[in-house]
C-alpha cells in the first residue's frame, strides 16, 4: 500500500490519492468503533421470548427428562425381544473329582451347545409386538410431558407479560392519583374547592398504592413459576419480550380442532396403544394350546484318568417337541386377556370422550375470552372519551375534582381490564392447544 501511494505522479493526483486514503482510513476506523460500541448495547438489551422459553425448558423440565429416559429403557427392551429369534449359544464346562471302589479318578468335560426356538405358537411374535407397542406408548407419554411442560411455560409466559403491563398501568394510576390529591390539596387551600375533593383524592391515591402493591405480588409470583419451570432461579430478573396481540385472531373451526383431537390428542393416542398391546396380549394366550418346537446341537470334550480318559468326543444335535395337554391357568388367562382386551376399549371411548369434551369447553372459553378482549377495547375507548371530556370540563372549571378522580380511576381501570382480557385470551389459547394435542398456537389460528 506504501509502495503504491510513494509512486512517482503529478502532485495535484498524488493529493487526491493522498486524500481518498485518509478518507478510508477514517471510514475504516469509524466502522469498527460503531461494531465495538454497538455491541454491549444489543447485549444488554436481550430478553427472553417464548420460543427460548420454551427451549430451556424442554431441554431441563424433570417430567420430560424422566420421560426420555423412560423411551431409551423401552428401546433397549424392543431390541431385547428379538433374542427368541436368534439361536442361543452356551459354553459350559466341569471339572469332577470320582472315587469309585477306592480309586480316585478326575473327570473334565467342555460343551458348547445351541438352541433355537423353531415354532411356539406366536408367543415370541407377540411379546415383540408388545415391545413395539410399549415402545410407542413411550414415545407417546414423552409428547405428553412436553406437552405439558409447553402448557405450563406458555401459560406462566403470558401472565407474566400481562401482569407486567398491569403493574406499568397501576403505577400510572398511582402518579396520576398524586398529582390529583396535590391539586385538589392546592385547590382546597385556595379556597375553590371542598374538603370533601381532598379525602376522596386521598382515598383514591390510597387505593391506588394498594392496587399497584398487590399488581407487583401478583407479577413476582408469576415471574418465580416462570423461572422454576424454565429451570432458572426464582431471583431471575430478565426481561421478557413478547406481545399479548399476537394471536388476537379468528380459531379454526370446532369441528376441525375436535378432528385434530382425536388423532393428536396424547391421552387418545395412548388408550389407542393400550388396546393394540392388549389384543397383542390376547394373541399370545393362544401360544400355550400349540406344541413347542426347537433345535439344538452341541459338542462335547472329554479329558480326565481312568476311564474318563478314554471317552470319545461326542457331537448332538436334536428336534425336541413338547406339547401341553392340560394346564389350569392357560384356558383363566384367555378368559382374563379378553376382558383386558374389551376393558381397554371401553377405556379408549372415554379417552375419546373426554378429549371431545375438553376440546369442546376449552374452544367455548377462548371464544368468551376473545369476546372479552373485544368489550375490553369497547370499554376503553368510552373510558378515554369520558376522561377527556372530564378533563377539559374540570380545566374550565365546570367540574370538580370528584368527576375527574372517577374519570381517571374508571380509564385506569379499563386499561388494566385489556391487560387481564388480552392474559385470559392467551392462556385460554394455551389450554385449548394442550386440549387439542398440538405444540404450537398458530396451529389454532385460521390462515390469514
Amino acid at each position: 500500500m506504501r509502495k503504491f501511494f510513494n509512486k512517482p505522479c503529478g502532485q495535484g493526483f498524488c493529493r487526491s490519492e493522498s486524500r481518498f486514503f485518509n478518507a478510508f482510513t477514517g471510514l475504516w476506523w469509524l466502522l469498527c468503533l460503531m461494531a465495538v460500541g454497538s455491541w454491549p448495547i444489543h447485549s444488554a438489551a436481550w430478553a427472553l421470548t417464548l420460543e427460548d422459553a420454551l427451549s430451556e425448558a424442554l431441554a431441563t423440565h424433570p417430567e420430560v427428562k424422566a420421560a426420555e429416559q423412560d423411551l431409551e429403557a423401552r428401546r433397549a427392551l424392543e431390541r431385547s425381544s428379538l433374542t427368541p429369534y436368534v439361536p442361543s449359544v452356551d459354553l459350559v464346562g466341569s471339572v469332577d473329582q470320582v472315587s469309585k471302589g477306592g480309586l480316585e479318578d478326575r473327570r473334565e468335560q467342555v460343551t458348547l451347545g445351541t438352541e433355537y426356538l423353531l415354532f411356539d405358537g406366536g408367543a415370541r411374535f407377540s411379546e415383540r409386538s408388545a415391545a413395539k407397542i410399549q415402545r410407542a406408548q413411550a414415545e407417546e407419554s414423552l409428547r405428553a410431558a412436553r406437552l405439558n411442560v409447553i402448557r405450563d411455560v406458555s401459560e406462566a409466559y403470558f401472565l407474566v407479560l400481562a401482569r407486567t403491563r398491569i403493574v406499568a398501568e397501576r403505577t400510572l394510576q398511582v402518579e396520576d392519583a398524586r398529582k390529583d390529591l396535590e391539586i385538589a390539596e392546592g385547590r382546597y387551600r385556595l379556597g375553590v374547592a371542598m374538603k370533601s375533593d381532598v379525602l376522596q383524592a386521598s382515598v383514591r391515591y390510597e387505593e391506588s398504592l394498594f392496587e399497584k402493591n398487590s399488581a407487583e405480588g401478583d407479577l413476582s409470583t408469576a415471574r418465580a413459576t416462570l423461572w422454576s419451570l424454565v429451570g432458572r432461579p426464582l431471583e431471575e430478573t430478565e426481561p421478557l419480550e413478547g406481545n399479548l396481540e399476537e394471536y388476537v385472531g379468528a380459531l379454526k373451526n370446532r369441528e376441525v380442532l375436535l378432528r385434530i383431537t382425536e388423532t393428536h390428542r396424547p391421552e387418545v393416542r395412548l388408550a389407542q396403544w393400550a388396546v393394540a398391546l392388549a389384543a397383542s396380549q390376547e394373541r399370545k394366550t393362544w401360544s400355550p394350546f400349540w406344541p413347542r418346537l426347537t433345535a439344538d446341537a452341541s459338542y462335547t470334550s472329554y479329558d480326565g484318568t481312568g476311564p474318563y480318559g478314554e471317552l470319545d468326543n461326542e457331537k448332538r444335535m436334536g428336534l425336541t417337541a413338547s406339547w401341553n395337554l392340560f394346564r389350569l391357568n392357560k384356558y383363566y388367562d384367555r378368559k382374563a386377556a379378553s376382558a383386558q382386551l374389551r376393558a381397554a376399549q371401553d377405556r379408549l371411548l372415554e379417552a375419546q370422550r373426554q378429549g371431545r369434551l375438553e376440546c369442546h369447553s376449552r374452544y367455548d372459553k377462548a371464544l368468551t375470552a376473545r369476546r372479552n378482549v373485544d368489550l375490553a377495547r369497547s370499554v376503553l375507548v368510552q373510558a378515554e372519551h369520558n376522561y377527556r371530556q372530564a378533563l377539559g370540563e374540570y380545566r374550565v372549571g365546570k367540574g370538580d375534582v370528584l368527576s375527574l378522580v372517577r374519570a381517571e380511576s374508571a380509564l385506569g381501570a379499563a386499561r388494566v381490564r385489556l391487560q387481564e382480557a388480552l392474559g385470559n385470551w392467551n392462556v385460554s389459547l394455551v389450554n385449548l392447544q394442550r386440549a387439542v394435542g398440538v405444540e404450537r398456537l398458530d396451529e389454532l389460528m385460521k390462515a390469514e
